[in-house]
């Protein structure tokens, strides 16, 4: 009986072919995954949650960016709580005794005193600006402000679109009146308040445990990233 030749199985292609087919399909896995990752990565944040508690809407934006809308707002709200000067503390119950409300004493600087508001929107300016603006602010505020005989408004008439300087620095500028209501007189007395307001970004450090007034204070005001370094008189000619 004639013995047949035994042929050896060549398994070299069928394993060629098995590693082809995870190869490939490692790959389509890679190409899903990395196309779900940039989806996730151009999701901008709608929504945020601040150490305080608050929510906010959010872009994502550069460490030295913020928008022009951003800049506005921090610039305009500063500059109004910094020049608005009022005594008598807001209350919502209009049948209550205006004369039983407790005055704001204020807060003292050097022979002169601010509102517990502008002492408050002051930390928003930068460290190097804001001991000398807070003394000017304290010089021109009327000591009848203290006994709730006079009050001021800052009135913003125009607050221009901010205008780059370089990375992080941005200039807007403000028309307004600072009204003075003195007394019974409900019309008031307008002083042209125009000024350039020069605004940077800053680092928004979160609060600590157990948070002095000063500091939660500071966080309030700062809470934007954004903080004002100079403020000089807006030349209307130019």
């Amino acid at each position: 009986m004639r013995l047949l030749d035994k042929k050896e199985i060549n398994f070299t292609p069928l394993v060629s072919i098995g590693q082809a087919v995870i190869l490939l399909l490692l790959l389509l896995i890679n190409l899903t995954n990395s196309s779900k990752l940039s989806k996730i990565s151009n999701q901008k944040p709608t929504l945020v949650e601040l150490q305080d508690g608050t929510s906010i809407r959010a872009i994502a934006v550069g460490e030295k960016d913020r928008t022009d809308q951003a800049i506005m707002d921090f610039a305009g709200r500063t500059m109004m709580n910094l020049m608005s000067w009022n005594a008598v503390p807001k209350s919502s119950d209009s049948n209550l005794d205006p004369t039983k409300l407790k005055l704001d004493p204020g807060v003292q600087v050097s022979d002169k005193k601010l509102t517990t508001n502008t002492w408050s929107a002051g930390f928003a300016l930068s460290e190097d600006f804001r001991a000398s603006f807070l003394r000017e602010i304290a010089a021109l505020t009327p000591p009848d402000v203290f006994n709730g005989d006079t009050q001021s408004a800052l009135l913003v008439r125009h607050l221009s679109p901010p205008q780059k300087i370089e990375e992080g620095k941005w200039r807007l500028e403000m028309v307004a009146n600072l009204v003075v209501f003195k007394g019974q007189d409900q019309l008031g007395k307008a002083i042209s308040f125009n000024k350039t307001v020069f605004v940077r970004a800053v680092d928004t450090p979160p609060l600590p445990n157990n948070p002095s007034v000063p500091q939660i204070e500071a966080y309030r005001a700062r809470k934007a990233g954004m903080e004002i370094y100079r403020i000089q008189d807006l030349d209307l000619g130019k």
